[in-house]
């Protein structure tokens, strides 16, 4: 059998930590500013949206929890089904409301709309058990207890010395001018590793070496705000350099190595105590996200080894083909994202019987790959996919999910399934995808019946809104509102998107429900909140 080998020990160094920092990127609306340079992992790719990184502690995820989700503030109950304050802000800020649906009580109105659905929707069997969506489901949940795990493993144990602290604020005012080379030939980086290591004062021949084999000397000018690769940033900016200092060669999370030497330097202090404060804050941050992915990295290989996956060559390039025509024919502009949901077995060259690799002395076939992608949609670690990469770049899609397997295994080990607020991210997630199903199972009944006619807008839009009328009726006694708490609160009327790109599920949170433009809350007839 011919078979294609990948060993997980060499993969690592190009998959990150799939909750990098534990930061959701928020893409502002509209106008988004789109950035070009590329670093290819798994999961850190900054390079589409301006972005505003979060502290975890204030994260909605799993992770990020500090305490029991019971003692949340409850914001309204619809029977069993409650509305927190953090969902209420979530589902709020982090997805786009339309104009006529800023206001917090019209946004309220349509969050309680969508729990009535959904508990209306929860008697039909064919809804509840959708295949596609209890995938979607689990692969939701599992991410989120990869989150917690990462939070477990790698957040909180990140020790922090004061000295780093201050060493990295100084040399976070500083801007570099480097000579910088990329070096694509291992055996070449190790030599020259060894030789600085021997005699230090080697660095200006190796570097004119360098220059005469590469071509001309390559000149970078580099500031604390860059978004380098972690490396370069650690190496650059752990402390003040001085002119002359060689740094590396050190491997890049893209397989490459780097060598560069301080040419010069120039410092910009900080004035302002708020920008002294701003950039201390920042700083302390990096350091924990270095040191956390760090950790992060070590588990992994811990996780994997001795773990190596052996691909069916037949199978493999029956499959790869079929995803790269289905990949060219979609006009995907950005296919960091794009995902492999499905894989026909109606097509000649694939057989959902045959071997398609095997991992941990267990093989997998191509049903047993098709059920994975199920609740694990693939995801591509570069958004730059064409005929010349796209077998490797399946190959290190693969990789990265059979590595989410078992961290996912890991995490059920450790019983992360039952922490509460994944399981309440999850019922929200599950309320949103019932309720739209049955608005629309709603209003093709009302069509296949006569009652409304598809192409009568208005009559529908007359017909839907007398139609949650009635549902709020039904439940006006089984449906109460904290005002208290909803007076307190308020709502931005900027639109962000939150969302992880290089992760199965990018989206933070279900698309706002826009189902009622009503503001009147009346219907909830027990006002009383104890």
């Amino acid at each position: 059998m011919d078979r294609l080998r990948i060993n997980y020990k060499d993969l690592l160094s190009f998959r990150e930590a799939v909750c990098q920092s534990l930061s959701h990127v928020f893409r502002e609306l509209p106008g988004a500013s789109r950035l070009t340079d590329e670093t290819i992992m798994a999961s850190t790719n900054h390079n589409f949206f301006k972005t505003f990184f979060l502290l975890p502690a204030i994260l909605f995820l799993a992770c990020t929890s500090a305490k029991n989700q019971s003692d949340e503030v409850l914001l309204a109950q619809i029977g069993e089904k409650e509305i927190s304050v953090r969902e209420f802000l979530h589902r709020s800020e982090l997805a786009v409301r339309p104009n006529n649906f800023k206001n917090k009580n019209t946004t309220l109105n349509n969050i309680i709309a969508e729990k009535i659905l959904a508990g209306e929707a929860e008697c039909n069997n064919k809804l509840l058990y959708n295949p596609v969506m209890q995938g979607t489901l689990k692969g939701i949940k599992e991410q989120l207890m990869r989150d917690k795990l990462h939070y477990e493993v790698a957040v909180k144990n990140v020790e922090i010395d004061s000295h780093e602290v201050v060493n990295a604020y100084k040399g976070s005012m500083r801007e570099y001018e480097l000579e910088f080379y990329t070096i694509q030939n291992t055996e070449l980086a190790k030599k020259i590793r060894a030789a600085l290591d021997s005699v230090l004062e080697l660095s200006d021949e190796i570097f004119q070496g360098l220059k005469e084999t590469l071509g001309k000397k390559p000149v970078h000018k580099v500031n604390y705000k860059d978004l380098d690769d972690e490396v370069i940033h650690e190496s650059l900016f752990a402390k003040p350099l001085d002119q002359g200092t060689v740094i590396g060669p050190f491997q890049l999370s893209n397989g490459d190595y780097f060598i560069m030497k301080v040419l010069n330097w120039v410092d910009y202090p900080l004035i302002s105590g708020e920008d002294q404060r701003v950039r201390w804050k920042k700083v302390k941050e990096k350091i924990h996200q270095t040191k956390a992915n760090r950790l992060w990295r070590s588990f992994q290989t811990t996780i994997m080894k001795g773990k190596r996956i052996e691909f069916n060559k037949q199978s493999f390039y029956g499959l790869s083909n079929w995803a790269m025509a289905k990949l060219l024919s979609s006009n995907e502009s950005d296919s960091l994202n794009f995902q492999i949901t499905e894989i026909p077995s109606a097509e000649p060259e694939i057989n959902l019987d045959a071997p398609f690799f095997t991992i941990d002395n267990k093989l997998w076939t191509v049903g047993d790959f098709k059920k994975e992608l199920m609740s694990h949609p693939l995801v591509f670690r570069t958004k730059y996919l064409d005929r010349k990469n796209f077998h490797e770049q399946l190959k290190f899609a693969i990789v990265d999910m059979m590595m989410d397997h078992y961290l996912t295994q890991e995490a059920y080990k450790r019983s992360l399934d039952r922490v509460e607020v994944i399981n309440k991210t999850v019922e929200m997630w599950k309320d949103a995808y019932l309720a739209i199903g049955q608005q629309k199972s709603i209003i093709n009944s009302a069509l296949a019946q006569g009652i409304i006619n598809e192409n009568d807008q208005p009559g529908i839009r007359k017909y839907w809104k007398s139609y949650l009328l009635e549902l709020q009726k039904k439940y006006s006694n089984s449906i109460r509102v904290n005002y208290e708490a909803l007076d307190k609160l308020s709502l931005t009327n900027i639109d962000y998107v939150a969302i992880r790109p290089g992760v199965p599920y990018p989206i933070a949170v279900p698309t706002f429900p826009t189902l009622v433009l009503s503001a009147n809350l009346d219907y909830a007839k027990q006002k009383e909140w104890n």
